[in-house]
């Protein structure tokens, strides 16, 4: 069965009227209104996570060197750089669309498809847009803090976001022999990529008092930096010196 592009958006949007329908609403922080039911999912995906994406993030760290491991993960920071240009181009970020561009293909091609990092090499920094920053630019609020089944941290804005992030995602459209099993099969590989990155910070958010007020606010705190960011814009190709290949 092939998967409708746009079915993530219905799924993100299906998910936050259930939420709306069934959360009961905690009066005692407007910031937070469905804290009630937040807390629950918040310990919900740190059972599962405790007992299957943390030892398998693990695993994959035990098997593999850092290398490998900083490979994988420029692969798929590789795979996210069409998003981030469609999401710049919306803010009117022209500069570090060009740069993103930039990235994609010296990376692509140089970097044998994105495993490896030439363009930072060359001083093109890489820059991170999704789409609920491009709402957040566009001035749209965040609405209530949220925390969903296995998605985790959100807000409706971010939701709506993310469903339009993977519809604009490039691998919905390519064509592989096993479409659905190929995408599913990348799909986790980048989770467990990105859940071995986040090994440390994971426990040490375990290690304070209060887990989930800390997530809730490094979330909500870290994204609005990333919607008020202000980063400089990368240097064209003509102002970087020679590279040397590297991870």
């Amino acid at each position: 069965m092939t998967l409708s592009p746009a079915a993530p958006g219905l799924v993100s949007a299906l998910a936050f009227a259930m939420l709306a329908g069934c959360a009961s609403v905690n009066a005692r922080n407007p910031e937070d209104p469905y804290e009630n039911f937040n807390r629950q999912m918040f310990a919900f995906n740190d059972n599962v996570d405790s007992a299957v994406f943390e030892p398998v993030a693990k695993g994959y760290r035990a098997v593999t060197n850092e290398p490998i491991r900083g490979g994988v993960s420029n692969f798929f920071d590789n795979l996210g750089e069409p998003v981030t240009f469609a999401n710049e181009v919306l803010q009117g970020k022209v500069g570090n669309a060009a740069g993103t561009v930039g990235r994609f293909v010296i990376n692509t091609t140089v970097g044998i498809a994105g495993i490896f990092n030439p363009a930072g090499a060359m001083g093109i920094a890489r820059t991170e847009e999704d789409f609920g920053q491009t709402l957040g630019a566009w001035g749209v609020n965040p609405g209530p803090y949220l925390v969903l089944p296995f998605l985790g941290s959100t807000n409706p804005r971010d939701l709506v976001g993310f469903g339009a992030d993977r519809a604009m995602d490039p691998i919905n459209y390519a064509e592989f022999e096993n479409d659905d099993e190929t995408r599913i099969g990348l799909g986790i590989a980048r989770g467990i990529s990105t859940r071995e990155e986040l090994i440390e910070t994971i426990e040490n958010v375990r290690t304070q008092v209060d887990p989930y007020t800390t997530a809730r606010r490094f979330y909500v705190r870290s994204r609005a930096g990333a919607i008020g960011n202000s980063a400089p814009e990368p240097r064209t190709i003509e102002q970087v010196p020679d590279f040397e290949l590297d991870f």
